[in-house]
């Protein structure tokens, strides 16, 4: 499957995919919920589908110089 999306887009989703991961991990961490599988499972599928959109990133971006860097997009702590 070929990705067709604006170079501002695909920052954006980047970006804000990696927003819902380290928001879900601070929930996860906050104990206020009482039943964790259901929310580390929506986290699993966030990090699976932020390990594919980071494939598709850089392939992009290999042909699209003007793209900024995933990793300055998405600052790994």
């Amino acid at each position: 499957m070929k990705l067709d999306i604006s170079e501002q887009y695909l920052t954006l989703m980047a970006s804000a995919l990696n927003d819902a991961i380290k928001y879900n991990e601070g929930f996860l961490n906050s104990e206020t919920i009482k039943d964790y599988s259901d929310y580390e499972e929506h986290l699993v599928c966030l990090e699976n589908f932020q390990g594919w959109l980071e494939d598709e990133y850089n392939r992009l971006g290999k042909d699209n110089p003007n793209l900024m860097a995933y990793e300055k997009v998405v600052k790994k702590i």
